[in-house]
């Protein structure tokens, strides 16, 4: 169950490309524009996780629902998933074609890491 206290808040991936944080609803959307007409709709894209990105590909929000009928097991292989798509526009974005495995392999675990910590904040 998400804790009602919870406020997202911005981490920077190793290097300092992106910013990514974790929405769990639509009021957490809603936080990140100061227009709201310029609010995206909170999982939109139907998938059981997803991540936007925004500001030239500055800002990353990772979004995933409902998580009550999910094991930690899958909702952390969810979070993985979406720590990757963060990791690929961040190599994008250094202009990294062919980065070492450990180096890729550190960076994703940071971003997973951030995003499990997220996760387990967001949480009662």
């Amino acid at each position: 169950m998400i804790n009602n206290n919870y406020v997202p808040e911005w981490y920077t991936s190793p290097f300092q490309h992106v910013k990514y944080t974790l929405a769990r609803n639509q009021l957490h959307m809603d936080i990140f524009f100061d227009n709201m007409n310029d609010v995206d709709v909170f999982m939109s894209n139907g998938c059981d996780a997803q991540v936007n990105f925004y500001d030239c590909d500055s800002l990353a929000i990772v979004q995933i629902g409902d998580t009550s009928k999910r094991t930690s097991v899958e909702i952390h292989g969810l979070l993985l998933h979406e720590a990757v798509h963060v990791w690929q526009r961040i190599r994008q974005r250094m202009g990294e074609r062919n980065p070492s495995t450990e180096f890729e392999a550190y960076s994703i675990q940071a971003i997973a890491q951030d995003l499990f910590a997220m996760f387990e904040e967001s949480e009662v």
